[in-house]
């Protein structure tokens, strides 16, 4: 995995979230019952990954290319 992956698998569910609201379809199209879980602000993206065992380096891939789109789009606003 790379650095930015493993950098990112640390990120609270919560945190993503918040930072990246389309995070929350994402979730969604993973079939993950995140979205509104009281656990989203304690629980990292690795939790995520361990829990549903999840493809690691597809979701937190996955997940980063979201962020960095969302970024992306707000800087060119």
């Amino acid at each position: 995995m790379n650095d930015d992956a493993s950098e990112i698998a640390e990120t609270t569910v919560e945190s993503l979230f918040k930072s990246t609201p389309k995070a929350i379809r994402f979730f969604l199209d993973w079939h993950l019952a995140c979205v509104g879980s009281g656990f989203a602000r304690f629980c990292t993206l690795d939790d995520v990954v361990k829990t549903y065992q999840l493809d690691e380096k597809k979701f937190l891939e996955e997940t980063k290319d979201l962020v960095v789109q969302t970024n992306l789009t707000r800087s060119s606003e």
